[in-house]
């Protein structure tokens, strides 16, 4: 088993890091470093549908993350919704079947929205973050190998999302009286609030509920190969409208 006084020392290292980049950015690359993963991505969430921001170590996982909550399906998703850890050998694989849209997606190769710079990451480890009962979102671990964890090291993964769940969670925590010094959920890469207003228009734009004004902002993305936070946009911004023909 991996130094566990040596995963925590380099998430602290992190923490008191300086401001830029932002926090969950650095607990991305301080668990690469920590874990010896090709990259980690951080996603916070109130629910699958909720998205409050999404960080990453670099672009590859960014994407995989964006296109995770963009499908509605993936590691990630699964591994909030279920509170358990999500192990996935090869994301390419022909053979994996539990998200089969995010699986095609992937393996559609460059041209794609989901395709990154370089190399693909082919393996995966999902840990829920989650503070008691309360789920605040997902890190994932991302690897350019095939291949599954082995139990001690899924037990290293599991010490760093707890320490990165209280990073995350002590970073709201300013003395009494003082504002945080680092508001870096204001300063996300990928900011749900434009996706729930979106959600919004749409409910109102067709009369259906919020689920289904959701899938079809999903779908609209999926088909025209673009990332759901640029429909959502062009939705708020009047450039898009939803009509019955998209029901």
């Amino acid at each position: 088993m991996a130094d566990l006084t040596r995963i925590a020392q380099i998430v602290a290292e992190a923490v008191n890091g300086p401001g830029r980049p932002s926090l969950p950015e650095r607990l991305c690359v301080a668990c690469v470093e920590a874990l010896a993963a090709d990259a980690a991505a951080i996603t916070l969430m109130a629910d699958p549908g909720h998205r409050a921001g999404v960080w990453a170590s670099d672009d590859r996982a960014r994407r995989i993350e964006e296109r995770q909550f963009g499908l509605g399906e993936g590691p990630s998703v699964d591994a909030f919704r279920t509170r358990s850890p999500v192990a996935v050998a090869d994301l390419l694989s022909p053979e994996e079947v539990r998200w089969p849209v995010l699986t095609v997606d992937l393996a559609a190769g460059p041209g794609t929205p989901a395709a990154p710079a370089g190399s693909a990451l082919r393996s995966a480890y999902a840990s829920p973050l989650h503070l008691g009962t309360t789920g605040i979102g997902v890190l994932s671990l991302y690897g350019a190998r095939p291949g599954v964890p082995e139990r001690t090291r899924a037990a290293d993964i599991r010490v760093a999302a707890t320490s990165v769940t209280l990073a995350i969670v002590g970073s709201f925590l300013a003395p009494s009286g003082a504002l945080p010094e680092q508001p870096w959920l204001d300063e996300s890469p990928l900011d749900g609030v434009e996706v729930d207003q979106a959600v919004g228009t749409i409910m109102v734009q067709l009369g259906v509920p919020a689920a289904e004004a959701l899938d079809r902002l999903r779908a609209h993305a999926f088909a025209r190969g673009r990332e759901i936070d640029e429909v959502a946009h062009d939705v708020v911004e009047r450039r898009l409208r939803f009509t019955e023909e998209d029901r």
